[in-house]
């Protein structure tokens, strides 16, 4: 993710689930922007469980018991983030990460 160009994060938070999951934000970010805020920026977890591949993508579980928060991660085949689930003291957080299509040859479209 580190070194992942812009993409779009698409971010559903909200502190009450029984009023829904939030409204859809919408933020283009570079990978270093993204992990620059995340608990699991530094590379390092207190706690991290492989879960069973969902469609043949690589799942973890990651969880931060000092902070009170733990993370469900979906990973594509390079390592880049396709979904986040976030639980932390009153907030739920759920994202969609959207990469931009490239040729053969690299480039963005």
């Amino acid at each position: 993710m580190q070194k992942t160009p812009r993409f779009i994060l698409h971010e559903l938070v909200t502190s009450n689930t029984a009023r829904g999951l939030g409204d859809l934000g919408q933020l283009p970010l570079t990978g270093k922007e993204f992990l620059a805020s995340e608990p699991y920026g530094s590379g390092t977890a207190p706690v991290i469980t492989r879960l069973p591949d969902e469609n043949s993508h690589r799942r973890l579980a990651l969880a931060y018991p000092a902070e009170h928060t733990q993370l469900d991660l979906t990973l594509d085949e390079t390592g880049r983030i396709l979904h986040e689930t976030l639980t932390a003291p009153n907030h739920l957080v759920t994202r969609t990460f959207v990469y931009p299509e490239t040729d053969k040859a690299g480039h963005d479209h």
